[in-house]
Order: structure tokens, then C-alpha cells, then sequence
């Protein structure tokens, strides 16, 4: 698990007179290729339920330790849901039939791999319909936009008629009222975010077709899942499953060449993890990476490194690309954080030690006295101050070790600590309970106040490209801070243990937590951009750099590396290309019909697709021909390869106008596909640029692919796969140098 892209590992809790069912359970999930762990190491815990279980002392302790985890109870007898602890209760139940107990299992399993978006939306309806009721039931605290009324709507009424989740109390009463008032005023433009993609259905699917498959192929080790197509699991692991496709594609048969090819194209659509440094990658590695900081360029990153058996630190240079630390020397025990100076060149380090500078290029260390001896967060301006955020000051200093001073008034807790694109830094402190204070951090001046009541979670970020900030509120909204402006409402809620929040340039921040996957949100309209740090459960922490879009993912079992989703083009930007209505090419036209599209390919019959539900209001062409962008009224978009290797029409990737935005042009800019959006926001969509052929796709696959691999992750991927690919394999770590 500490090594990249981590297969979740899991553990079961049962009651005593439970553990028959409970090892039957755990060969179950052995054989199906899932590691089983501790409570303590386990990233998913399987929660039996019973009415003995619940009068068990010892079980009830066990289940309230597991509180940043994923949970996935299982009902195994007639035990009413009221008697369970009451954290279990709005969570995926799971129930057990003893006729055919392996339909249970196999929907555990599926609760295991699947994306838990819908859990995500139900938790962000019920932040949304507790800042509603603690603001009295006011009308403008409700869903705005009847289209996400609806489908919150439609999301509570389907888990109620599964039995899925406990939907009563606040958040029914809060999505009705929301559906009834948009119903009465469609007009209002005031945009609350509610998630509203539901995939309970992904669940029913892997247990009714992939786990039965998975039973007869006896411990593939998820193979199968690749090969019988289940879109939910490959989406989850995007990574090890396009190594998984590549492999059926060089060598399979006919039928799993066609899935693969289906697969793969979809896969290389969506946003991967860039890999991260692999640390304690057996029992005789005791490396732990304690700081990164990625380098303007975003191809390599400089690590803070600590042996967990001696506490002795060094600094690293990990290249993203091979998935590799180049080399690391020694700094000495005692290094809380490091940062990067904006030459690329030199990286700062503070501790107990003093404070030392390495130029990257000669490996020379200079070292100044200045100590840092507790918690300290060190940034490094444009131009070249030191800036270091302990627990209760700020201190400040420079790259040539002189001028080290406190500045600005003792806070009581540090949220966020930042350079800037000006030169400068900004933080965000609190001098108490939902007091609030946005200071410049070179000077200690106070740049804006608010005092809220007191929040349910402290957190917040202060902005790297303008003067503001953002936290989140008593009422579980996110709020935004600015200069001789009153704190305002963001409309984005803040789901329970969110503990990271980071801003991005543009107006993108990003919120996520130990028991919650990171969403990368436009503060414009709460519009979701994508998920980063997928790959790292229980996410603890994350590293920004103002030179880049490259962000660090921390947990405590992994690190990771990410590129932030991007939001729409700068208005005006030069080179802007065409849009259009229907864009066509010689080589093909096409029309619309309602939400298909017919396909007129010269030389050849023309062929319809279904792409949409709404109408098709937009299409055009690629430059070569081979492919084409279509956009729906409701802003939906598909990107269509027109004939791969097989001769057929794919469609290769999906994707929708973040903030609920109509489409009303397309175009392309190269081999990317753009699309104008009703507000005269271009985005550009996801797209799989050479996705038409067999050799198109493994070449694309080989440019997507960074990082190293475990020799787990590589059980099923034969040698010439890994040769074709260029696939590494996770090494440890080089060993300090000596000076």
C-alpha cells in the first residue's frame, strides 16, 4: 500500500459468534485478489452486522475506531438498522441472503473497487440541508436550479426504493422544498452545487455479470474485470487497467481485442495519476518522503526524505516521467518542510538542524543558523524570501541567510500558508474560533477579517494568484474572503472531515478529506472539474507550487503527483480557433439527428451512433477526418474515432460542461476538441488524439504512462507487455551520498 497506485486493502470486523461467515467472506475476497490487512493498515472495512454483533461490546469499539475509512456494513440476519451505531446508518448496507450468500459477497466486492460518488452526493445534500436548516429554512438556501433539483430528487427516490441509504429527516425535507420551489421559479439564476451523476446501477452489474465471471477464472487478480468490461472498477485503477487492456490488445482473441479496444480509448480520456516516489517498498526500506516540491517545469520534484529507523534526512530529485529518485544527499536529522526557489535551481530546507540551501545542479549545501525547531510550513517568494509558517508566527528571511525576523501579531492556528504570482506570500489564520485572518506574510499586515460563528471544521487556503482566501463555515458552505468585502457564500458545501482545501489560479479549489475524494470545484459556479489524489486513501495533505498546475498528494500510506483539471480558456486568448454548429470535412459529413448523429464517410455508407438523450446542437470534424466532437443542448459532449483497427466506430471519450452549462458550438484546436458553452466560456474536452488504431492507442498509452510499478501491480502483465509499454519496475531508492 505505500507504493504507487495502491489496490485497496481491506479488513473484515465480526462479532464472535459472526467468524464462520466472516472467513468465508475473507477467502471470498482473497481469492478475488483483494489484500486483507489490520484494522489498522486496512483502506476498506467490511462491517458484519448482526443482533449479536450489536450487543457486543468489543465489536461496537472496533466499528467506532474505524472513522476516516471506507465502510461497507453487511446486514447477515433480521437486525434492525436503528440498532446499529449511528455512523453506520447513512452508509451502503449490504445484506445477506444464506441461500445464496455469494451474491452478497459479490456486492461487497463491487463496494469495494466502485467510485462512491453517489455516497459523496448524498453527504453533500445533507451539508447543504443543514446550512438550510440552521439559517432558519430560508428560500435562498435552497437549490436554485431545477434541473439539480431534479436530480437530487430523483437520487433520494431511487436509494429510498433500493433501501439504500437512510434518506429521511433534513435532507428530504430540504431536497423537497428545493424541488418544489424550483418548480415554482425556474428562472432564479442563484446555482447551488448538488452532485447529481447516480451509479448505483455500476454495483448491480459487477454482481450480477463480473463476479461470477471472476469465480469461474479462480483469482485473476481483477483481470477479468478488464476483460468482461466493467467500466466501474477499470475507472477506478485507470492506470493498472489500460496495462491490463494493452495486453489483451497486443495478444488477446478477437472478442477481447474489440473490449480492449473499447476500454483502453475510454481510459486514455480520463485524468491519471502522474505515479509518485515509491518509499517502503519492502520490509528492509525504511524511506518515508516527509516534503516535495515540484519544480517550475513540472518534470522533476525535489524531495525531503526521512530513514524511519535512524530519523536522518535527506534531499531527493525525483524525476515524474521514469518514476525514479535520481539521487539523494544527506541533510542531517530533524528537517520539518523544504520549497523551491522560482530558478528551479535551489531547494530550502528548515529544522532543528538550522537551515540549508541545495543548489540541484553541483549538490553543494549552504547552511545558516537559523532553527526552526517545532511544526514549520517554509515557502520561497519570487523574490527569494524565506517564509516560514510555525504553529502560532510567521517568520521571514532570506535565500543568502540573512534578515530572519517574526512578523506580524501571535495566531492561534495556521490554515494555509502560500507564495504568490505577485512576489509575495499569503496566510490564512485563525485568532480563535471562526475568526478568521487573511495576512501578507512578508509583512504580518492583516489584509481582511471576518469573525463567524464557530465552524465544525477548521480549514481553509488563501489564493495564489489574487488577494483572498477561502474556509469553511459553521454552515458547512465554503466562504470566500476578499479586502473591504464581507465574507460571501461560495455555494459549495463542505462535506463532514474535509481536512484539505487548496486554491488554484483561475478561480479552482480544491476540497477533499480523509474519508472523501478530492474535487477540483470552479468557484465561478461550483462547477466540478474532476477528482485529483484518487490514488492516495485517506488523503492528509496537499502540496501546491506557484509555477504549476502539478500538486502533491500526501496520506499516510502514499504519495502521489497530479495535474489540476483545468477550467475554461482566458477570454480572447490568442490563436483562438473556429467554432462552430457543424464544422465537416471532405472525408466525412455529418448531421444531427435528435441525439444521434448520422455519419455520411466518403467512399463508404453512411452509419448513425446514439450519443445523447437531448438534442445534438453542435458537430465538427478533426483536421485528419478520423474523428468527431458532437455537443448536446443539455451540454453533454462524446468525441467519436470513425473506424479503429476493426473497422468500427467508437465512441473514445465523455464528458459534460462543468456547472450545469449549456453547449452551443464546437471546434478543434489541433488534435484537441473545444466547446463553447452557453456563458461564451471554451473549454476543451477530453479527447483520445490517435485513438483509431490499434498502434494509435498503444502509443498514446505509452506517452500517458509515468510512475514505476510494484511487482504486485505487474503480476499480470507479462514481459513483452511491459517491454512494449516501456513499463519500470519500483526500485528503492538510492542510498544518500557521501560527502
Amino acid at each position: 500500500m505505500s507504493a504507487n497506485r495502491p489496490i485497496p486493502a481491506v479488513t473484515v470486523v465480526s462479532a464472535g459468534e459472526d467468524d464462520a461467515i466472516a472467513s468465508s467472506l475473507r477467502t471470498f475476497l482473497l481469492a478475488a485478489g483483494l489484500p486483507l490487512r489490520d484494522d489498522s493498515a486496512a483502506d476498506v472495512v467490511v462491517i458484519l452486522i448482526s443482533q449479536s454483533a450489536v450487543d457486543d461490546q468489543g465489536w461496537r469499539e472496533r466499528v467506532d475506531a474505524h472513522r476516516g475509512v471506507r465502510l461497507v456494513p453487511m446486514r447477515i440476519d433480521a437486525v434492525r438498522s436503528s440498532r446499529a451505531p449511528e455512523h453506520l446508518r447513512p452508509v451502503n448496507w449490504v445484506t445477506l441472503d444464506p441461500e445464496s450468500p455469494v451474491t452478497a459477497f459479490g456486492t461487497v466486492l463491487a463496494a469495494v473497487l466502485s467510485d462512491p460518488e453517489h455516497i459523496h452526493a448524498l453527504r453533500n445534500l445533507r451539508a447543504e440541508a443543514e446550512a438550510w436548516v440552521r439559517g432558519g429554512r430560508q428560500t435562498d438556501r435552497l437549490v436554485d436550479d431545477h434541473r439539480r433539483a431534479l436530480e437530487a430528487h430523483d437520487l433520494l427516490t431511487l436509494l429510498r426504493q433500493d433501501d439504500y441509504i437512510d434518506t429521511g429527516g433534513p435532507v428530504g425535507e430540504f431536497v423537497e422544498a428545493s424541488y418544489r420551489h424550483t418548480r415554482r421559479s425556474r428562472n432564479r439564476r442563484r446555482r447551488r452545487r448538488v452532485a447529481g451523476t447516480v451509479l448505483a446501477a455500476v454495483m448491480a452489474l459487477i454482481a450480477a455479470v463480473t463476479v461470477p465471471r471472476i469465480l469461474q477464472a479462480k483469482g485473476t487478480d481483477f483481470n477479468s474485470l478488464v476483460t468482461f468490461g466493467d467500466p466501474g472498477s477499470a475507472r477506478e485503477m485507470p492506470e493498472w487497467s489500460s496495462l491490463q487492456s494493452a495486453r489483451l490488445l497486443l495478444y488477446g482473441n478477437a472478442r477481447q481485442k474489440a473490449q480492449a479496444r473499447q476500454t483502453l480509448a475510454a481510459l486514455l480520456a480520463v485524468p491519471w495519476s502522474l505515479g509518485g516516489p515509491a518509499a517502503g517498498l519492502d520490509e528492509d526500506d525504511h524511506t518515508v518522503v516527509d516534503g516535495m516540491a515540484v519544480l517550475p517545469g513540472s518534470r522533476r520534484v525535489a524531495l525531503l526524505v526521512r530513514d524511519g529507523t535512524t530519523g536522518a534526512n535527506s534531499l531527493g530529485l525525483y524525476d515524474i516521467r521514469a518514476g525514479t529518485v535520481l539521487w539523494r544527499i544527506p541533510l542531517g536529522a530533524g528537517y520539518a518542510d523544504i520549497a523551491a526557489a522560482a530558478d528551479g535551481r535551489r531547494v530550502a530546507a528548515v529544522g532543528k538542524r538550522g537551515t540549508a540551501v541545495v543548489d540541484l545542479r553541483s549538490r553543494k549545501i549552504r547552511t545558516f543558523r537559523h532553527v526552526e525547531s517545532g511544526y514549520a510550513s517554509l515557502h520561497v517568494t519570487l523574490d527569494d524570501h524565506l517564509v516560514v509558517g510555525r504553529q502560532h508566527r510567521l517568520v521571514v528571511g532570506s535565500l543568502d541567510g540573512s534578515g530572519f525576523r517574526t512578523v506580524g501579531a501571535r495566531y492561534d492556528s495556521l490554515l494555509s500558508l502560500e507564495a504568490t504570482s505577485d512576489g509575495g506570500a499569503r496566510a490564512l489564520v485563525t485568532a480563535g474560533p471562526g475568526r478568521y485572518r487573511l495576512l501578507d506574510a512578508i509583512t504580518g499586515k492583516v489584509l481582511a477579517v471576518t469573525d463567524t460563528a464557530e465552524p465544525l471544521i477548521a480549514a481553509g487556503a488563501v489564493g495564489p494568484d489574487q488577494v483572498y482566501a477561502v474556509f469553511a463555515g459553521a454552515d458547512r458552505q465554503l466562504w470566500e474572503l476578499r479586502p473591504g468585502r464581507p465574507p460571501a457564500r461560495t455555494g459549495i458545501a463542505v462535506a463532514e472531515r474535509t481536512t484539505t482545501i487548496g486554491l488554484l489560479s483561475r478561480n479552482r479549489v480544491v476540497v477533499g478529506g480523509q474519508d472523501q475524494r478530492a474535487h477540483v470545484f470552479r468557484l465561478d459556479d461550483g462547477g466540478d472539474l474532476g477528482v485529483v489524489c484518487r490514488d492516495v486513501p485517506r488523503l492528509t495533505g496537499l502540496v501546491f507550487s506557484p509555477y504549476t498546475d502539478v500538486l502533491g498528494c500526501f496520506g499516510p500510506y502514499n504519495s502521489a503527483l497530479w495535474r489540476a483539471p483545468a477550467g475554461p480558456r482566458a477570454p480572447g486568448a490568442a490563436g483562438a480557433p473556429r467554432l462552430g454548429t457543424r464544422i465537416g470535412d471532405a472525408r466525412a459529413g455529418v448531421r444531427a439527428d435528435g441525439g444521434r448523429i448520422v455519419v455520411e464517410p466518403s467512399g463508404r455508407k453512411p452509419f448513425t451512433i446514439g450519443l445523447f438523450t437531448s438534442d445534438v446542437v453542435a458537430t465538427a470534424v478533426s483536421g485528419d477526418g478520423a474523428q468527431v466532437l458532437a455537443a448536446a443542448r443539455s451540454g453533454e459532449v462524446a468525441v467519436v474515432s470513425l473506424r479503429m483497427s476493426d473497422g468500427l466506430p467508437r465512441v473514445v471519450a465523455r464528458w459534460r460542461i462543468p456547472g450545469g452549462r449549456a453547449a452551443t458550438a464546437v471546434g478543434w484546436s489541433g488534435e484537441e476538441p473545444l466547446v463553447r458553452a452557453a456563458d461564451g466560456a471554451v473549454w476543451q474536452a477530453p479527447g483520445c488524439p490517435g485513438c483509431t488504431t490499434d498502434d494509435g492507442l498503444v502509443a498514446r498509452l505509452r506517452e500517458r504512462l509515468s510512475g514505476c510499478w510494484t511487482d504486485r501491480q505487474l503480476t499480470q502483465v507479462d514481459g513483452d507487455t511491459r517491454h512494449v509499454l516501456g513499463v519500470d519496475r519500483c526500485r528503492p531508492m538510492p542510498d544518500p551520498e557521501k560527502g
